[in-house]
């Protein structure tokens, strides 16, 4: 089967011209830079299109699906108005990321609000928006139960308001799979999630509820999956619920969201799976558990999580410095590093890089190797540990696969600005993020009037 976008390390727009340099979405990347600045993070709509085709390719045989996407791989205005375009839904976490898919004009109820510790007033937020916000009716988002306290506030709140709101239930499901420790989320001791020894007294309270109205159950095994019988294992133990579920309420839960988290290739040797059939093999699951349990199937939710949007992005850095060590250790230094991508100093992410400039570089016979590290003071700031380069000060380094959690999780350490983000498709450009100025860095500063006072009396 032809690979699927996640299954590549460049975006599936990423060419090489005559003159050995890359392009992406059909703009050369020294045009980008010179128009645009460095470091600047790119990113190919036509690499987030085919993605989610592939995944809705997967499941197109089934009934009802509502594919999502994780706002917090990668969220801005446009990015909400693509994944509306697109046909998906949206799962956010804060009321900042609900703000943001409001203003773009991203349909309520098709927002799924999740979080273990959303305030009252985000609750309050989201259960008003549907209605409220800008004029729009329809229904608020649905909320994603993941503890107790969050059924009595919910339901408080909806009461105050005289509404219904939508809940999903997340459980702990006990399925782990192999990634990294702090991505995995389904094992029996993560943060997220009622136990499944508490799942028939949870769902006793929300039946008990007047402001609530439970439509299903949702589950997350984890992020930078590489295979899928664990979520074949998660589907068979959610049926099972859903079958205990109907024999004491005599009623049938509507709605099944089996989370996600689709790995993708950051380097050759990472195997993801195919986007088409992960999204079938999960649809299979569903539709044979709930048969074989006598249940109607469900409206069927999916969170491909970053398999949608990390492919997709890259970060284009101007080479700075160049150290040699006389112990053999050698430094490329770039004008960004660990406060727009964050993820090497977190949790050991590892990245592919190229000279974009001249694309042949790493198979070039003046090839070293490098150790690729950004301008933060921490020596831990290293983006790629070991790669073979011919590299010069002054050349652009593309590093691939930064879709997802690098702008999200950016920050402005050092007092440093947050770059530019540019969408491209069909050889244009446009930019979706401005870049930070030095002003903006002290817009919200403040200056206590006791400290000015002091200082002027010395």
């Amino acid at each position: 089967m032809k690979k699927t976008v996640n299954q590549n390390i460049m975006p599936v727009s990423a060419k090489i011209d005559s003159d050995d340099r890359l392009s992406i979405g059909g703009v050369a990347i020294d045009t980008l830079v010179q128009e645009f600045g460095s470091p600047l993070w790119v990113i190919c709509q036509e690499t987030i299109e085919q993605a989610a085709h592939s995944l809705k390719a997967g499941l197109a045989h089934y009934p009802r699906s509502l594919p999502c996407y994780a706002g917090k791989a990668f969220l801005c205005t446009a990015m909400a108005k693509l994944v509306q375009e697109i046909g998906f839904g949206l799962d956010v976490v804060s009321d900042g990321e609900l703000y943001t898919a409001l203003t773009a004009g991203f349909d309520p109820s098709k927002i799924f609000f999740h979080g273990n510790n959303k305030s009252a007033s985000e609750l309050r937020y989201a259960i008003e928006c549907g209605a409220k916000d800008k004029g729009r009716s329809g229904s608020s988002p649905r909320i994603i139960i993941d503890n107790f306290q969050d059924i009595l506030r919910i339901d408080e709140i909806a009461q105050q308001l005289d509404t219904t709101v939508q809940v999903l239930v997340r459980i702990i499901p006990g399925i782990e799979i192999d990634t990294h420790e702090y991505i995995k989320t389904g094992h029996d001791a993560s943060k997220f999630g009622i136990p499944l020894e508490q799942i028939d007294d949870a769902i006793q309270m929300i039946e008990d509820a007047p402001g609530l109205a439970l439509i299903g159950l949702h589950a997350h095994i984890g992020s930078q999956a590489m295979d899928t019988q664990a979520y074949v294992d998660l589907v068979a133990l959610m049926a099972d619920l859903y079958r205990q579920y109907k024999e004491k309420y005599g009623k049938q839960m509507d709605h099944l969201d089996v989370g996600g988290g689709v790995g993708i290739a950051y380097i050759d040797s990472d195997q993801p799976i195919n986007l088409t059939d992960w999204a079938k093999s999960i649809a299979d699951a569903v539709i044979e558990t709930f048969n074989n349990n006598q249940l109607a199937l469900p409206e069927l939710s999916i969170e491909p999580g970053r398999a949608i949007i990390g492919t997709a992005g890259i970060t284009l850095y101007e080479i700075g410095n160049l150290k040699r060590l006389p112990q053999g250790t050698n430094y490329l230094s770039v004008d960004g590093g660990m406060a727009d991508n964050p993820r090497p100093i977190t949790y050991a992410a590892q990245y592919t890089c190229d000279i974009a400039n001249r694309m042949s570089s790493r198979h070039s016979s003046k090839a070293e190797k490098w150790t690729v590290v950004g301008r933060y003071c921490e020596s831990g700031d290293i983006i790629v540990q070991e790669t073979s380069l011919e590299a010069y000060q002054g050349d652009t380094l593309c590093v691939f696969c930064t879709g997802a959690y690098n702008y999200s999780m950016s920050s402005n350490y050092n007092r440093t600005t947050k770059p530019a983000c540019v969408l491209v498709k069909d050889g244009r450009a446009a930019v979706i993020i401005q870049r930070e100025s030095l002003q903006d860095l002290v817009a919200h500063d403040r200056i206590p009037s006791w400290i000015a006072t002091e200082a002027g009396k010395k």
